[in-house]
């Protein structure tokens, strides 16, 4: 029987030892913090600059964009590390720096999806939190993040849109960014490690778990923002005066 791509990668990244696989975690990390500290601004300039009069031409134009980028650059990733001059420690770094690279764009589409569904000047514990259940969650983070927030606390019920305390949306955040390595940084782990197997099969793997994640991506963080779960963020001046 023929295995898919995607089942190599997984088999390939399970013979990894525990501290590659922490490198693999560290990376994606960096890759959500670099994305929702600094990126709000440019999301919104992308979103105002793609072509067409309504979102879903917005989206698909978007969808076109970064299934493209990514596709081509988990294709390169797995044509270098198909080189025989390349070490394993070489394609280890370079399967880890792509991981990170998808992953900060990654959070680039999500933050573009937001401002194009009009969502108003977020703080960074609310990009984060945004970016973090659409990457773990996938089709079902609105009941993902909902399920989270109402177990820190919070009262989100599926029929309404409640308001949601700062201090819960960042124990959401603490949460979430505990199961992010697990839920999906085993999946895009997996498949970026699995850039590193030889005879072009690598290429295979990046480039298209690349292209067909974008397209499965924007679908799910429009899912997302066209419902989602708050309404607004309640902050306090107790609860701000810890960050001044």
């Amino acid at each position: 029987m023929v295995r898919r791509p995607s089942q190599v990668a997984r088999e390939y990244a399970q013979r990894l030892n525990p501290a590659d696989l922490e490198v693999v975690a560290k990376a994606l990390l960096a890759g959500i913090e670099k994305t929702t500290t600094a990126r709000w601004d440019a999301a919104v300039l992308r979103a105002a600059e793609l072509p067409g009069d309504v979102r879903p031409e917005k989206l698909k134009a978007l969808s076109d964009q970064f299934a493209r980028e990514l596709g081509a650059v988990g294709a390169a990733a797995g044509v270098a590390a198909a080189t025989p001059l390349v070490g394993t420690a070489a394609t280890l770094m370079a399967a880890t720096a792509e991981l990170a690279w998808f992953t900060a764009r990654s959070g680039d589409l999500v933050l573009t999806i937001a401002a194009l569904h009009g969502r108003p000047t977020p703080s960074v514990d609310e990009r984060r939190a945004w970016v973090l259940a659409v990457l773990i969650f996938g089709s079902t983070a609105r009941q993902g993040f909902s399920k989270i927030a109402n177990q820190m606390g919070a009262n989100l019920e599926d029929n309404t849109k409640s308001g949601l305390s700062l201090a819960t949306l960042r124990a959401v955040n603490g949460a979430l960014s505990r199961m992010v390595v697990r839920k999906y940084g085993t999946r895009r782990g997996a498949i970026a490690l699995g850039t590193a197997l030889p005879l072009g099969v690598g290429a295979l793997i990046g480039g298209g778990a690349n292209y067909v994640a974008i397209r499965k991506l924007v679908k799910q963080a429009d899912a997302f923002f066209a419902h989602l779960p708050y309404s607004s963020i309640e902050t306090t001046g107790i609860e701000l005066a810890g960050n001044l």
